[in-house]
């Protein structure tokens, strides 16, 4: 009885259970009929893409469940998800569609990867972001930037600001490159503000620390602007200033600040004092505007002893040359004043010049316009010439005669050119007897270009050009005017080349020589004839090019019917011009020059030229040729060697590996490291003749020899020498001292021989955030 009772109990609650469960069945299958396609497509897209506020999402994972009711996915098993520039890596997602909230959730053997543009986040807890209002905040955060990483325990991200907690900044290679897990050098602080709009970072008291260990160096605070480029208007902020000690005088730069007066302006001020004897003021406006067109104003004062000072005011504006403008305009103004006394040199080869200029591009579809001012100043001698305004116009070239069967077409330029120039010879304090003076002249010249091209197959090519100029001036001191005109008529003919073979050995080493030759003429004449050119107002010319090539092949493979040549440059260009002048009574060499390269191997060259000037140019007083030639002999030759090798203990018997500053070497039975040592060494010898024959004569002979060596992997050693072989006298010799301190580095420069003699040491970070404010810097001349 009992039997059949608890069978008829069991009968009942398995009939009761199944009916459970089809119930539940049934009612999930009349909840899923209402749901057509198009309302999943709503939350979730077949093609796993999907639009919230027209940003599309792209996903994937091993594991994916979606719950329509709920509106959300969660993803499992090397999930990713991407949006926009950012892209996310975790071992769990969970992502509502309906408002757009995403959690991530990592492991310690696999962390949450979080990449924004080219900036990397790194965190092994949760992290959540609202892909509809940008808002995210994460745990125990690492910062991976080009040259420096942040650590953060919290950091959250709001629409205006970014708030960080607990923050390590460093820029320690070795940490950077995961060989130490600690830094040698850091900077911590408890919390970060980042201004989003303002791009501009302030934080709260700063202590720097050297492994591990708190060292005397506090900040209150630091707020720095941030500026990824030139065009974009920086925050306010302080510049760090620089400290040096030269000539154990102790001289401060860069003491400033900035700030920005509106969204498309930035003024900067900085002050700079040396050694109590001069001081240096300095501001700077710098702007972007519209139409991208970006510059700055620059204005520097300097006081010296002695009631010395000068000034210097720069104006530089600039557009985009990529833009589709037409129009451009840009400015280099460049004005320098000081009360000292310049210095009166003529025939000065090194001027001290100030140049200004500005100038405004028009293209049109033919034509090219340009207009320009500037302003010449040269300094040691008191001039000031201002040239207002320039104006040019070009005609693009253009084709005649495209349908003549016998050369090619007839391409003409046509240039306009004119100005109007004042040149003003100021009084020197100490020299006011001399007079002021000024003179004021207009100017306009002509150009036309006219050129062809006649193949004659297989032989030569002929290439006539007809060069015309005109000049003419107006002086308003005097108004006297000028007129000076040439026509220069040039013809080329460029024969095909002539190669020729020398067979050695059996065709085991071919010697091919190939020659260029171009033959030209060429007739100028000077209008109008006057005393200068009287004698030769036509100049006809013949000058003959012959260009030489040397090679040597050798046969590769001598015991086979098919084989290839292997090629040696002997000579890879050696030219030879001859130019003759002659008229209908003589006929005469006027110049002969010769030069010639030969790159061996990538790190042998070299290199020489030569020639002799027959004749004296006379200096003509036109416009066009206002530079003399002297009459002289000279040659140059130039030897350059570029030798890179190693030194390398290594040996097989050197079998013991271990660990040394977290780099792995060999070590010998005394425990010392055994690795390759880099040499380079570079050798330049360059010598100098040059003779004018009844003046002195001109020989020097240098030997430059520069080289490195990396003692250890962190010591590294140059020396630069020049020796003069004639005088067998050093010139020149200095030495540097390298060291890599990690994130610092420290050098010892001396150079005991040389014009410049003196020694300087120097020690700073390498971080290009902080190298203007840690570093140590120390000249001594002598």
């Amino acid at each position: 009885m009992y039997t059949k009772k608890w069978i008829s109990i069991s009968a009942i609650i398995f009939f009761f259970f199944l009916y459970t469960i089809f119930s539940y069945a049934e009612v999930k299958k009349e909840e899923l009929k209402p749901i057509d396609e198009s309302k999943i497509e709503n939350y979730l897209n077949l093609n796993k893409k999907t639009k919230l506020n027209n940003i599309v999402i792209k996903y994937r994972s091993n594991i994916q469940e979606h719950n329509i009711e709920e509106g959300k996915s969660y993803l499992y098993g090397n999930t990713f998800i991407e949006y926009l520039d950012t892209k996310i890596e975790a071992d769990r997602i969970e992502f509502n569609w309906k408002n757009g909230d995403l959690y991530a959730i990592g492991k310690k053997e696999n962390v949450i990867v979080i990449q924004k543009g080219d900036n990397r986040y790194y965190t092994s807890s949760r992290f959540h972001i609202n892909l509809d209002n940008k808002k995210w905040n994460a745990e125990n955060i690492y910062i991976q930037e080009k040259d420096y990483v942040i650590i953060a325990k919290d950091i959250k991200k709001e629409n205006d600001y970014s708030l960080m907690k607990k923050v390590i900044y460093t820029a320690d290679p070795f940490f950077m490159d995961k060989k130490d897990k600690n830094p040698d050098f850091y900077l911590k602080t408890d919390f970060l503000k980042y201004f989003h709009k303002k791009k501009a970072v302030i934080t709260g008291p700063v202590f720097f620390y050297w492994y591990q260990v708190p060292i005397p160096i506090i900040f209150p605070f630091l707020y720095i602007p941030l500026k990824k480029n030139n065009s974009e208007i920086s925050s306010f902020g302080i510049t760090y200033p620089r400290f040096l000690i030269q000539n154990k005088k102790i001289s401060v730069e860069n003491i400033g600040f900035y700030f920005p007066i509106s969204d498309y302006f930035n003024f900067i001020i900085s002050s700079s004092i040396y050694g109590g004897e001069r001081w240096k003021l300095e501001t700077e406006m710098e702007y972007k505007l519209k139409y991208a067109y970006n510059g700055s104003i620059h204005f520097n004062y300097q006081y010296l002893s002695n009631k010395k000072f000068d000034y210097q005011i720069q104006w530089k504006h600039n557009k985009d040359y990529n833009s589709n403008s037409e129009i451009k305009f840009n400015a280099d103004i460049n004005y320098y004043f000081d009360n000292f006394s310049p210095i009166i040199s003529r025939g000065n080869e090194n001027e001290e010049m100030n140049i200004s200029n500005i100038s405004i591009k028009k293209i049109f579809q033919n034509y090219f316009l340009n207009m320009e001012a500037y302003i010449i100043q040269k300094r040691n001698k008191g001039e000031t010439k201002l040239r207002i305004p320039e104006i040019s116009i070009s005609m693009r070239k253009k084709p005649f005669f495209t349908k003549n069967p016998f050369f090619y077409p007839l391409i003409m330029d046509y240039h306009i050119f004119a100005h109007n120039s004042i040149e003003y010879y100021s009084i020197p304090p100490l020299l006011k007897k001399i007079k002021q003076k000024t003179n004021i002249q207009t100017g306009i010249n002509h150009t036309i270009n006219i050129y062809t091209f006649i193949p004659i197959y297989p032989y030569l090519k002929i290439s006539p050009r007809i060069h015309y100029k005109g000049y003419s001036t107006l002086n308003l001191n005097s108004w006297t005017s000028s007129l000076f005109q040439t026509t220069d008529a040039l013809t080329d003919i460029l024969f095909s080349s002539i190669e020729g073979f020398l067979e050695l050995n059996n065709r085991s080493f071919l010697l091919r020589h190939k020659m260029s030759p171009i033959f030209s003429f060429r007739i100028k004449s000077y209008l109008p004839v006057n005393n200068d050119n009287k004698e030769n107002f036509i100049k006809n010319r013949i000058s003959f090019i012959l260009n030489n090539n040397l090679e040597l092949k050798i046969k590769n493979n001598k015991n086979l019917k098919e084989f290839s040549y292997k090629k040696i440059k002997i000579i890879d260009l050696f030219q030879v011009k001859n130019f003759y002048f002659f008229d209908k009574n003589s006929f005469h060499l006027e110049k002969f020059h010769f030069m010639g390269y030969t790159n061996f191997t990538k790190y042998l060259k070299m290199k020489y030229k030569g020639g002799i000037n027959f004749y004296e140019k006379r200096k003509n007083s036109n416009f066009f040729h206002d530079r003399k030639e002297k009459k002289r002999m000279y040659f140059n030759f130039s030897f350059h060697g570029n030798f890179e090798n190693e030194i390398n203990f290594v040996d097989n018997k050197y079998e013991k590996k271990g660990k040394n500053r977290y780099e792995y070497f060999y070590f010998d039975k005394y425990n010392y490291a055994i690795y390759p040592i880099p040499l380079n060494l570079k050798i330049d010898l360059n010598s100098t003749y040059e003779s004018s024959f009844k003046k002195k004569k001109l020989f020097n002979t240098f030997l430059s020899i520069n080289g490195s060596i990396n003692l250890t992997k962190y010591w590294n050693i140059e020396i630069n020498t020049d020796y003069n072989l004639l005088r067998h006298k050093i010139t020149f010799f200095k030495i540097v001292f390298y060291r890599d301190l990690r994130s610092f580095k420290m050098n010892f420069d001396w150079t005991p021989i040389g014009e410049d003699r003196y020694w300087s040491f120097f020690i700073g970070i390498k971080d290009q955030n902080l190298s203007n404010l840690l570093q140590y810097k120390e000249i001594h001349y002598y």
